[in-house]
């Protein structure tokens, strides 16, 4: 695609680039460069949309622009701590595991009503991980939504309520490296300990950082996006759709579930499969999708960036003549 970098499309300015991040945080390695207020603009204006990834061929095969963003970011915050508009998702995720600072107490509210039932009550081995979006209106309806169709086909599972830790994306993204480890090392202990071998995550971006825990070989459990697992249950006969729905929808490929995860066709199946819905593509789909400016700290640190990139997405939408948008991630909505 012609427009490949969010920050700089936006500024159009070099130092905005992936190859500009990845030259600059070389110069601070090699003690050339101190870390200075303009070096933390350009390393917190990444959306962490991965295009530079998918463009450069990374896989799992090696370090790319975005993993080399990410260690400026955790060398800025062991030198300096996180930078101001971050403190508070800091701050809300040593004191509360959660990045807004939700009262631990009041965690898993979204499930009230449903009737589930919580680890340790249940023999399931089947996980619903909710993430830390599920209490906020960007996340609830997905999460409800998701576990009513578990129940509807008749899958057993269990959840964590008010014990559920953030799954560190945040602390990921943003470069708390501590915070991730230690949150990583309680989910991974929780769900060793309940016996848990299948966790089905209600957003994208907790998906991404689930893979992550994959990678380093810890558990033995599979990790799987909500729509990847209905998509499953529609391949099984589990699960059959028979209410039309009478929609033109279009779907955004999120950036952490799509090039941060590969998944691409599930939500897509899911679509076809409803009678009666139309599912028409925007220019930039899958792989190229483009990025909607909701990740990598951008909304706080860098709120105008976000809504340009917002603006600029669903003009896309728009364009397809769709009713409606659909997405996979909460930090999409």
């Amino acid at each position: 695609p012609k427009e490949k970098c969010p920050p700089y499309e936006f500024y159009r300015f070099q130092r905005h680039t992936p190859k500009s991040r990845w030259l600059m945080a070389q110069r601070v390695f090699h003690g050339l460069d101190p870390i200075t207020p303009e070096l933390k603009e350009v390393i917190y204006a990444c959306t962490n949309c991965l295009m530079c990834q998918e463009l450069c061929g990374v896989r799992d095969d090696g370090y790319g622009p975005w993993d080399i963003t990410v260690a400026m970011r955790e060398e800025i915050t062991e030198k300096e701590g996180p930078i101001e508009p971050h403190r508070p998702i800091y701050q809300g995720l040593r004191q509360h595991d959660n990045p807004w600072a939700q009262p631990k107490v009041d965690r898993g509210a979204w499930a009230e009503g449903l009737g589930l039932k919580k680890l340790g009550e249940s023999n399931a081995r089947t996980l619903l991980f909710a993430g830390c979006s599920a209490d906020r209106s960007s996340g609830r309806g997905g999460a409800v939504a998701l576990a009513k169709i578990i129940q509807k086909a008749g899958e057993d599972f269990v959840f964590l309520g008010n014990e559920e830790k953030c799954c560190g994306l945040y602390a990921f993204d943003l470069g708390f490296r501590r915070e991730y480890e230690r949150l990583k090392e309680n989910n991974l202990a929780t769900i060793a300990a309940g016996g848990i071998t299948q966790v089905v995550v209600a957003c994208g971006s907790c998906q991404r950082i689930w893979r992550e825990y994959a990678k380093t070989g810890a558990g033995q459990f599979e990790a799987l996006h909500g729509i990847e697992y209905v998509a499953r249950l529609l391949d099984s006969g589990s699960l059959k759709f028979t209410k039309p729905i009478k929609k033109k929808v279009t779907y955004h490929d999120s950036c952490h579930l799509g090039r941060g995860c590969g998944v691409y066709e599930p939500p897509r199946k899911i679509l076809r499969a409803i009678p009666g819905l139309e599912l028409v593509e925007m220019e930039r789909n899958r792989r190229w999708s483009w990025c909607c400016g909701g990740g990598g700290g951008v909304p706080e640190a860098d709120p105008e960036l976000a809504q340009w990139n917002a603006a600029d997405r669903l003009r896309g939408a728009a364009a397809t003549g769709a009713e409606v948008v659909l997405t996979s991630s909460a930090l999409c909505g």
